[in-house]
């Protein structure tokens, strides 16, 4: 794939940023770094820039790890009920193997009823 070159800005500079990705994605990244920046330093006007991309750094780091240990506690759930799933096949199966065996168990016994009916019996 080749590389991208992209100008941005952030925080009221312009930054070109070379990477694989398109350049509409690399747009979305900025402007929600520079979306972030512009909350912060709102909130607090004293907050140089510097600082107030550090403080947006951490706040999209803290995101990024909460949606990592979500994002593993959903596979850990999908796993679960994957198994889940597993064993309930499992367990279908061998129900619809037994129900098919008292099906033709029940049709032997009908015919063995069947065939004493048609006998008479002397006594």
């Amino acid at each position: 794939m080749s590389k991208n070159k992209v100008t941005v800005t952030i925080a009221g500079k312009e930054y070109t940023i070379l990477s694989d990705e398109t350049d509409e994605y690399l747009q979305k990244v900025a402007k929600h770094l520079d979306k972030k920046i512009g909350e912060i330093a709102f909130a607090n006007n004293q907050l140089t820039v510097q600082m107030s991309t550090v403080l947006a750094a951490i706040n999209i780091t803290d995101e990024y790890f909460k949606s990592m240990e979500t994002a593993d506690n959903l596979r850990q759930q999908i796993g679960q009920y994957i198994e889940d799933v597993s064993k309930e096949r499992a367990e279908l199966t061998s129900l619809r193997a037994e129900n098919a065996r008292l099906k033709q168990q029940l049709k032997s016994c009908s015919e063995g009823q069947s065939s004493t009916n048609g006998q008479q019996s002397i006594l």
